[in-house]
């Protein structure tokens, strides 16, 4: 049984599968993805996506590597997220860089309404709150957004509809067949470069969650106790504990001084 490989979340590595993506995959951005599907392609397609769960500034960085390399891919990103906000004028530049490159930008998105989460929920009882988010983030892009990713989606998303709320589902049926994801620093089919070397399905839609990569290694815990520490340098005890029980609900990976704790 694969137990999954999570021992190089470095830039150089990144690097190392962009070159095995180029070298053996035609090159798709997600909202393409109707297109593409309608076409016999040559080469397997690759839909290269990134769900920003916390940090822009990160998800610039590897949008520059990425760009170094003539790819471009999907950043999508959060209109309710705890961490940043679109509004400030740090993020609107950075959606700008991303569009100046050439990505695409696009909404991931967190239905808001926990306590439906248990239930069998619709995906049209949730289309007007996926709407609103889009008009949100249109507003700020200044252009349309064509796809959508979601943040612990919902059940009836999973393996669901090309489209939803007329907006490219990352998580449907045609686009899952195989999937490929770093999902809490992890990925759990193995180590992926083999895999992008020697692709064996037409399809692949690759998720890397920019927050688990750097400069260098590190395991998740560190590199979200590194990020957590950045973020509460001079806040009161009391902004510091809401700031972290934010984060333990926004992830499912615990910082590395909260598994030392719990080992003691």
């Amino acid at each position: 049984m694969n137990s999954g490989w999570s021992s190089n979340f470095s830039y150089r590595y990144y690097r190392k599968m962009l070159e095995a993506i180029r070298a053996n995959f035609q090159i798709h951005l997600l909202s393409e993805a109707p297109r593409v599907l309608k076409r016999h392609q040559e080469k397997p397609i690759v839909l290269l996506r990134h769900d920003v769960d916390l940090d822009l500034d990160i998800a610039l960085a590897m949008a520059e590597i990425e760009s170094d390399l003539k790819i471009s891919s999907c950043y999508m990103v959060m209109n309710n997220c705890p961490f940043y906000k679109l509004e400030d004028n740090s993020s609107r530049s950075i959606l700008l860089r991303l569009k100046q490159l050439g990505h695409e930008v696009a909404l991931h998105f967190d239905y808001n309404n926990r306590n439906d989460r248990r239930g069998d929920i619709k995906i049209d009882f949730v289309t007007a709150e996926i709407e609103s988010s889009v008009k949100q983030l249109e507003a700020m892009i200044s252009q349309p957004v064509h796809s959508i990713s979601f943040h612990r989606p919902l059940q009836e998303f999973l393996r669901g509809p090309l489209l939803v709320a007329e907006k490219v589902n990352a998580y449907s049926a045609e686009l899952m067949g195989w999937y490929l994801s770093d999902s809490k620093g992890h990925w759990r089919e193995g180590e992926p470069l083999p895999m992008l070397e020697n692709p064996q399905k037409p399809l692949l839609q690759l998720l890397v969650h920019p927050i688990w990569w750097g400069a260098k290694h590190m395991r998740a815990s560190d590199r979200l106790q590194s990020f957590f520490e950045s973020r509460t340098q001079g806040l009161s005890n009391e902004r510091i504990e809401e700031f972290d029980n934010a984060l333990s609900c926004h992830l499912g990976v615990r910082r590395s001084r909260i598994e030392n704790k719990k080992g003691e």
